[in-house]
Order: C-alpha cells, then sequence, then structure tokens
C-alpha cells in the first residue's frame, strides 16, 4: 500500500519500528528485522486491522448483505451501550433491516447475533496476524499487530476494549457469550502459538508465551479503556513483544 494514502499510515508504521526497537534492544536480530520491514508492505496493519472491525464504526451499507449490515449495527450499539443497552429492535433499526429477516439468519435472538460478532472481531484479528509476512520475526509481528489495535482502540474512543469482557460477564444468562469468547482466545493464541513454533521456540514455550500476549493485550486493553488512556495498552505490548523476543 503506498505510503501517500494517508498521513496515519505513515504515523503507524514509525510508531510500529519504534515500539520494536525499543524493546527488542537487546537482541540484534529483531532489531534488524524491525528496521528492514517495510511500512509500505501491503499488509501493513494501519490498513488491514480496521478492514472489518472499524468498519463496523460507519453506518450500515445498503449494498452489504442484511446479514452482516445486522452484525455490524450489533457491534457498533454493543460497543457504546453494552449487552443489556441494546433491544433487537435497535439492532433491525441501525441495520435498516426487516424483523423477519433478523430471525431468519439468527433464530437465536440477540445471544446468537452478540455470539456471531465475537466472531466477526475474531475473523478480523485472525487476519490481522496472517497478513503479516511470514519472515517477520514473532517480536516484529506482534509489535506490527499491537500498532495496528492501538489506532482501532483510538479510533473507537476505547469503546470496543471492554466487549469481550462485557460479553463474558452475561455467561450465567447467556452462556453462548462466554463460549464463543473463549473460543476466540483460544484461536487467537493458536495462531501466535504457530507463529512462534515456525521461529524455533519450543512446543511449550511457545503454548505459554502466545497465552500470555494475549493476556497481556487484553489486560492492557480493559486498563487503557478504565483510564482513557492507552498507555497502559502500549506497555502490554512492549512486555508482548518481549516475551516473542528469543534469548540472546
Amino acid at each position: 500500500m503506498p505510503s501517500r494514502r494517508t498521513a496515519d499510515l505513515t504515523s503507524a508504521a514509525a510508531a510500529a519500528r519504534t515500539a520494536t526497537a525499543a524493546t527488542a534492544a537487546n537482541t540484534a536480530n529483531t532489531a534488524n528485522t524491525a528496521k528492514t520491514a517495510n511500512p509500505a508492505n501491503p499488509a501493513n496493519p494501519a490498513k488491514t486491522a480496521t478492514t472489518a472491525i472499524a468498519a463496523a464504526a460507519t453506518p450500515a451499507d445498503a449494498a452489504a448483505d442484511t446479514r452482516t449490515r445486522i452484525l455490524r449495527a450489533a457491534l457498533r450499539l454493543f460497543r457504546r451501550h453494552g449487552y443489556h443497552g441494546v433491544g433487537i429492535n435497535d439492532i433491525l433499526a441501525e441495520a435498516q433491516a426487516p424483523k423477519g429477516s433478523m430471525y431468519h439468519h439468527f433464530p437465536g435472538g440477540k445471544e446468537e447475533i452478540a455470539a456471531a460478532v465475537v466472531g466477526l472481531i475474531t475473523d478480523s484479528l485472525l487476519g490481522l496476524i496472517d497478513a503479516q509476512p511470514a519472515t517477520l520475526t514473532p517480536a516484529v509481528l506482534v509489535a506490527r499487530v499491537g500498532v495496528a489495535l492501538g489506532e482501532t482502540v483510538a479510533r473507537t474512543r476505547h469503546e470496543l476494549c471492554a466487549l469481550f469482557a462485557a460479553f463474558v460477564a452475561e455467561k450465567a444468562s447467556a452462556p453462548r457469550l462466554g463460549h464463543a469468547v473463549a473460543q476466540a482466545y483460544a484461536a487467537i493464541a493458536s495462531r501466535l502459538e504457530q507463529r512462534l513454533r515456525a521461529a524455533d521456540f519450543t512446543p511449550a514455550q511457545a503454548r505459554d508465551r502466545a497465552a500470555l500476549v494475549v493476556m497481556l493485550l487484553e489486560g492492557g486493553s480493559l486498563m487503557a479503556a478504565a483510564g482513557e488512556d492507552l498507555a497502559p495498552f502500549r506497555l502490554a505490548v512492549k512486555q508482548a513483544v518481549a516475551l516473542c523476543t528469543p534469548a540472546a
């Protein structure tokens, strides 16, 4: 993607290089990889991260299929008002969809829609990871992903950060939500584990560090949302990068 498209793209790439270099200062290989990574690569996270998540921040697109419009509308409303603050009629109005179509696509009602929203977010996160070149070290990969997610957090004014946690809190009355979030965390950790194993981390190291990266980023995002300050999330990214840096 040419860097001239947006000033934000240039800023994001610069931030990725800065975050990676700061964290991997004691590891020459990671530092060199961060310096040589091409910020104009089509897989640059500044664009990829917003493909599905940030698309939901825009008004419903009449050209999109009805199911997609319902999911995007639900995501916008859930992140602003929480699970209990949103009703079926609110989602239908936001999506500009008839009630009959909603029950056709989501016979389980609001709980099924919310679980599908978790899937929508998860797919975009997995796509972000997969879009990064296989030649990147895990540390540079995590730094790039962290920058992209930080931009999304800022763009959505921290509203997206606590969405998974809010859904987990509803698992007693809506068990499908807790299960969907657990599956999402497992899928993201599994994808990171694959990249770590490919970089010669032992199976145990790859499994444990991938899980810790997910914990760090999720916890950092929640703290960022609570204080409306990206600093905790940036610190979480820094420590996640360190976890993915091989010992010298």
